[in-house]
């Protein structure tokens, strides 16, 4: 078994690879030994396996430069984060080509071709969770990141953006009435938290939206856009990333487990190597 281990800034996840996903966990990052030691018990715990039954453990991610060459007296092999990101996106999806849009704290987007065979780092934005969490905290006073999810689901962006309809009182070119001719430009003296909630979360989505329809059309990869990452596992986010690229008219996927993309990306880099 392999076990793939992704230490980032405030979540340590972890995969156990074998024929397959066997199983998956993460804990909260402190110290970045600490975390993986913990995510690696935790997951131990989980599908009823131990030390002995680990043949390599994967490591990746920010935290991983500060582990050395072993890990509970368990051999380590580190892997480049972009090389997990794309090898997990195509592993969540099972295709050969693939534009992979990875949300952390801030956004990259790679292109994968020939089964990762090649994986170039074509780009991103500073926008990503860690601009959610900002703005919630300056504009919300909320702390918490889930708690911006659920405001959002009752707001109203009529009361915070304005449309191209607002504008011309219709469509213009290729883009709807309903489209965000500017984030936050219609702000309502009675718009509420949720409605500002919502407009935090379009205004970022549309940004990483918008960042991956311009990257997937200079790479070819209009058809493929995979959204992977933490603020993946979000449908209030993703469904307006989603809503950029039927604007585009391009197609983009959520694989299941998004947010574990990094982690078994490192293991299947291991086993590519090993096959």
């Amino acid at each position: 078994m392999i076990v793939g281990i992704d230490i980032g800034g405030s979540t340590t996840k972890a995969v156990a690879y074998h024929d397959g996903i066997a199983g998956k966990t993460s804990v909260t990052t402190t110290d970045p030994y600490a975390a993986a030691a913990g995510a690696l018990a935790k997951l131990f715990l989980m599908i009823e396996k131990n030390l002995g039954d680990v043949r390599c453990l994967a490591l990746t991610g920010g935290g991983s430069q500060k582990i050395a060459c072993e890990l509970l007296g368990l051999p380590i092999q580190k892997i480049d984060e972009m090389r997990a990101i794309g090898l997990g996106g195509i592993e969540l999806t099972g295709k050969e080509n693939a534009l992979v849009v990875s949300m952390g704290t801030g956004t990259a987007i790679l292109a994968v071709r020939k089964n990762g065979e090649e994986i170039t780092h074509v780009g991103g934005t500073a926008v990503g969770g860690g601009t959610l969490i900002g703005l919630s905290r300056i504009v919300l006073n909320k702390f918490e990141v889930d708690t911006l999810w659920k405001l959002a689901r009752e707001g109203d962006l009529g009361k915070v953006d304005l449309s191209v309809k607002d504008i011309t009182g219709g469509s213009v070119g290729f883009l709807p009435g309903y489209a965000t001719a500017s984030n936050f430009g219609r702000i309502s003296d009675d718009a509420s938290q949720s409605d500002l909630a919502m407009g935090i979360i379009n205004m970022v989505g549309q940004v990483i939206g918008t960042t991956a329809c311009i990257s997937a059309k200079a790479n070819g990869l209009e058809r493929d856009i995979v959204l992977v990452g933490k603020v993946a596992a979000n449908r209030e986010i993703t469904d307006v990333i989603q809503g950029v690229g039927e604007l585009y008219g391009m197609t983009m996927v959520v694989p299941e487990m998004p947010d574990f993309c990094t982690a078994l990306g490192a293991a299947a880099a291991v086993r590519d190597v090993d096959s």
